[in-house]
């Protein structure tokens, strides 16, 4: 088979010209019409772009490009409503790793390797080929939590939760309250489809609040100030269901008595967790500074108690064999 020399130019110009690839946001309903969706409850989400301005959500830009490239992204506008979104992510997605496993990092070679769209980054994987396509659809609140509880499939609970972690907006500030009472979910599964990576969705819920690295990609930050509260819960969350209480995120006390749907102004609140987060990293380093200046004062002075200790042996050495070299001599 002979590859098109224009493919990857062609399908790159239509990506710079139309980025979500024909995929547009889901249709809403008058909050008259029963059952929705209804724009109100669409959750916010990042307002990051790639080096074009294109919405990038928070997704790494090479994985971005990559999924763009391929002919699955192009072929997903076809799916226009949540329900069938998620019929696609039941029958295809056994895995939920950025990168279709092995790929990612292997150089390709031979004469065809520039035109796969791909570059030498690795496959992008379904799983995140169809969360790009729902954040394009913009999901409402009760659509996310119907994929956390979703019984079918653990994929689409994942997916409900990277949905979540990669491109909340607000600093990330209702992270907690959306992973807490997934935390202890023992329902099984495997990430990336072999038994080496099989763990529980709690234990996945709290890997990804946890950790930055994922499977050859990284998730986006977590404030410091708001990753501290996130660990403290956590803390506590490890006691399960008939332990204590875990204790509330300040910010999830004030999103309750504001109601869900009555959102704060994004680019205030993340100006706002970005000052927070420079001083609280700038008293974290002077600190981490003093105590480095104090322990190496420390160690310095032992190793000069022990240097005193030294002269003092010799001198008493040398002094007893000039004592008895005069004794000699006499």
């Amino acid at each position: 088979m002979t590859h098109n020399k224009y493919f990857f130019s062609g399908r790159l110009e239509a990506v710079r010209s139309t980025p979500t690839g024909g995929n547009l946001p889901q249709e809403f309903v008058p909050e008259s019409v029963e059952g929705g969706p209804y724009e109100k409850d669409v959750l916010p989400l990042s307002t990051a772009s790639d080096p074009f301005g294109a919405a990038s959500y928070g997704l790494n830009p090479m994985l971005l490009e990559a999924i763009r490239m391929t002919d699955r992204f192009w072929d997903l506008p076809q799916y226009k409503k949540f329900s069938e979104v998620i019929d696609q992510i039941y029958y295809e997605v056994k895995y939920v790793t950025p990168w279709v496993p092995g790929t990612h990092g292997k150089k390709s070679t031979g004469m065809q390797s520039a035109v796969r769209g791909v570059s030498n980054a690795g496959t992008p994987g379904i799983a995140y080929t169809i969360l790009y396509k729902l954040y394009i659809m913009k999901l409402t609140r009760p659509q996310i939590k119907s994929m956390l509880d979703h019984t079918d499939s653990p994929y689409i609970r994942c997916m409900g939760l990277l949905y979540l972690r990669i491109a909340m907006a607000d600093g990330f500030k209702e992270l907690w309250s959306w992973f807490e009472p997934y935390l202890n979910d023992k329902e099984e599964f495997t990430i990336d489809g072999t038994a080496q990576t099989k763990t529980t969705f709690g234990e996945y819920a709290r890997r990804l609040l946890t950790d930055q690295d994922y499977f050859g990609d990284r998730l986006p930050r977590v404030p410091v100030l708001m990753m501290r509260q996130i660990e403290a819960n956590l803390s506590g969350a490890k006691s399960g269901p008939s332990g204590p209480p875990v204790a509330e995120l300040p910010s999830q006390v004030e999103e309750r008595k504001r109601g869900r749907d009555d959102f704060v102004d994004e680019r205030g609140d993340e100006r706002d967790g970005e000052r927070a987060h420079g001083e609280g990293s700038r008293a974290a380093r002077r600190e981490a500074e003093l105590e480095g200046h104090r322990e190496r004062i420390k160690k310095k002075r032992v190793e000069i108690a022990s240097l005193e200790a030294k002269v003092r042996s010799l001198r008493k050495e040398i002094a007893t064999k000039e004592e008895a070299e005069e004794q000699r001599r006499k």
